[in-house]
């Protein structure tokens, strides 16, 4: 069994690395995982544990869908939260629009579900994670800094590649392997 996912690789610009920075700054007495830059990545689908047996399917879906695809451009423009107000989870960069891209996903979950994975229910929030957090010092002065540090700018991000990525899980953090780097040339 592999763990995979499928993502668009991106860099973020220098204006949402020095977004970053503040944040770790601003929110240096509350307990967050800061994801490494190079981690960074926009999540088509998370597919989980994976029989080795599925990987060439999923390839084959995956093609279909770059084939099936138009090369399109994404604004980052926002930052959001998971998870609640009194227990907030996960910080994120995301998009105000994003049909393309939900688009795309839609193309890929009817690939899946024929390869026999279950639908992938529940909202569908492309975004970029920046940091999963573990306690939150005061509520109050999170909040306000996140609403102070909303960003102000934005970022094209080309879609162009789909990539299968296998995902370890280590005590110092996740490491990637790219299984597969398919261009978008529909």
């Amino acid at each position: 069994m592999k763990r995979l996912f499928v993502a668009v690789n991106i860099e973020l610009s220098n204006e949402y690395k020095a977004l970053t920075q503040q944040l770790k700054i601003d929110l240096r007495n509350d307990n967050i995982v800061w994801v490494k830059s190079e981690l960074q990545h926009l999540t088509l689908r998370f597919l989980g544990e994976t029989p080795e047996t599925k990987i060439e399917p999923i390839i084959n879906a995956l093609s279909i869908v770059s084939n099936s695809t138009q090369i399109f451009d994404l604004q980052l423009d926002k930052m959001g939260i998971f998870g609640s107000k009194h227990a907030p989870e996960t910080l994120w960069y995301g998009f105000s629009e994003f049909s393309l891209f939900k688009n795309m996903f839609e193309k890929l979950e009817k690939e899946l579900f024929s390869l026999g994975f279950q639908e992938n229910y529940g909202n569908f929030v492309p975004n970029i994670t920046v940091g999963r957090i573990k306690k939150v010092d005061s509520k109050k002065h999170f909040w306000e800094t996140f609403e102070k540090l909303q960003p102000q700018f934005t970022q094209t991000i080309s879609v162009n590649h789909l990539k299968l990525i296998q995902s370890k899980l280590n005590n110092d953090g996740p490491k990637y392997k790219t299984l597969c780097d398919l261009v978008i040339n529909g």
